[in-house]
C-alpha cells in the first residue's frame, strides 16, 4: 500500500508544478513507477489516511492539500487549449503540404490541455530522414512570412517550430537528463494532429524508458476531431526537393541565420541540438528547473 500511496503523491505533486489537478483516472494513467489497476488506485484514494491528509478534492479533481485554487485554473486553461488545438489543426494543414513531413504533434502545455492565454503553440515534427533542414526551412520560413512565429512580447497563439526529428532516429534517450520527469511526460502526452503511419507508437517503442516510468500509460491514438488528412501537395512537390544539394543549402542558410544565443548553445548539451537527424531549438529548456522543483515538492511531502 505504501508504494502505491507514494506513487499517487508523486503523480499529483508533479502535475501540481503546472497548476493541474487530476481526476482519479488521470492519476492511474500517469502513475509514476507503479503498475496498478484503476480500482486499486481509486480504492487507495478513498481509504488511505496518508492521502486524506496530503490531498484535497473538489468536483472530482484531486490536488495537493491547500491548493484548491488550481481547480479553477484547469477549467479555464482547458477552454483555451481547445481553441489553440483548433489553430494547431488549421496550421498543420499547411505543414503537411511540405514534402517529407511524416507526423505532426502538438506538445508541452497542449499535451495536457493546460494552455494559458499568453502561451504559444508548440509543435514536434517527424520528417523523412535526410530532409530535416529543408523541412524546417520551409515550415519556419512560411510561418515567419505570415508573421505566425512567436517573438518577444507577442507569443500568444503563435506557432513554435522548434523540434524536428528524422524518422530513422526516433530514439531520443540521448536527450535525457539524469532525472528528467518532464521529458518522460512530454513523450507520453504528445497529441497527434497528423500521424497517418502511427509514428507515435514507434516513438514509444524506440524509447522504452517512457513505459517503464509510466507503466499504465499508452501512446495517444489519433482523435478524428483534431486529426488532419494526408495532403497530395507534398507528393507533387517531393521530386523537386529530393536533392541532397537542397538539404545542404537549407542547412548552410539556417546555420548562418542562427541567433547568437542559439549559435553559442548549439550541441553543447541537450538544449540546442543541430545535426542531420535532429533540430532542437530549446535555449530556454526548463527541464532541470522542473526536476529540482519536483524533488523539493516531494521532500515537502515526505516521499
Amino acid at each position: 500500500m505504501q508504494a502505491l500511496e507514494h506513487a499517487i503523491l508523486k503523480t499529483v505533486a508533479y502535475f501540481d508544478l503546472f497548476r493541474y489537478p487530476l481526476t482519479s483516472w488521470e492519476i492511474w494513467k500517469w502513475l509514476f513507477g507503479v503498475t496498478a489497476s484503476f480500482a486499486e488506485v481509486r480504492d487507495c484514494l478513498e481509504s488511505s489516511p496518508l492521502l486524506a491528509e496530503k490531498l484535497g478534492r473538489q468536483s472530482g479533481f484531486v490536488f495537493l492539500y491547500g491548493r484548491a485554487e488550481i481547480f479553477h485554473d484547469r477549467q479555464e486553461r482547458y477552454r483555451l487549449a481547445l481553441q489553440k488545438l483548433d489553430r494547431a489543426k488549421r496550421f498543420t494543414r499547411t505543414l503537411i503540404r511540405i514534402p517529407f513531413v511524416r507526423a505532426v504533434f502538438a506538445c508541452n502545455s497542449l499535451g495536457i490541455a493546460n494552455a494559458r492565454a499568453e502561451s504559444d503553440i508548440d509543435f514536434f515534427i517527424i520528417v523523412r530522414k535526410g530532409h530535416v533542414w529543408a523541412v524546417r526551412l520551409l515550415a519556419a520560413g512560411w510561418a515567419k512570412l505570415r508573421k505566425l512565429r512567436p517573438v518577444p512580447g507577442n507569443r500568444a497563439d503563435k506557432f513554435c517550430l522548434s523540434f524536428f526529428l528524422a524518422d530513422d532516429s526516433l530514439d531520443i534517450s540521448a536527450l535525457r537528463l539524469p532525472v528528467d520527469p518532464y521529458l518522460t511526460m512530454w513523450v507520453a502526452t504528445l497529441v497527434p494532429v497528423f500521424d497517418p503511419k502511427n509514428l507515435n507508437a514507434a516513438l514509444w517503442q524506440a524509447n522504452p524508458w517512457v513505459q517503464q516510468a509510466l507503466p499504465n500509460a499508452a501512446p495517444r491514438e489519433r482523435a478524428l476531431q483534431r486529426h488532419v488528412s494526408v495532403s497530395r501537395v507534398g507528393y507533387v512537390l517531393a521530386p523537386f526537393l529530393r536533392s541532397h544539394a537542397i538539404e545542404h543549402f537549407a542547412e548552410r542558410l539556417q546555420r548562418r541565420a542562427l541567433a547568437p544565443n542559439l549559435r553559442e548553445l548549439a550541441n553543447r548539451d541537450t538544449r540546442v541540438v543541430l545535426n542531420d537527424r535532429m533540430l532542437k531549438f530549446h535555449d530556454n529548456d526548463r527541464r532541470q528547473e522542473y526536476a529540482m522543483a519536483f524533488a523539493a515538492r516531494l521532500g515537502e511531502l515526505g516521499v
